[in-house]
Formats: C-alpha cells, structure tokens, sequence
C-alpha cells in the first residue's frame, strides 16, 4: 500500500491491466508487473479491513 500511496504522491500516475500506460510509461514497466502490482495492491486492501 505504501509504494502506491508513494507513486501518488508524485505523481506518478494510475498503472491499469489495459497496456495502453505500458507504452507511456517512462520507466518502461511492463504489462505483467502492472497487473501483479494491482493485484497485490488490491488483495492487500482486502485484507487489511
């Protein structure tokens, strides 16, 4: 939750599973990575409440 709470606040942007932001992105970051970050991302807001 940290890293994506860190990546707001610069503004990195919102990473989704479409691959329309793998091409954007300045860092070159894979689909798959952005769908496991997401998933983790989500699965860990489950489990947190």
């Amino acid at each position: 939750l940290n890293m994506i709470q860190q990546m707001d606040s610069e503004d990195f942007g919102h990473c989704s599973n479409t691959e329309a932001c793998e091409v954007e992105c300045p860092q070159s970051i894979s689909v798959l990575n952005i769908a496991q970050m997401n998933y983790e991302y989500n699965r860990a807001k489950v489990l947190k409440k």
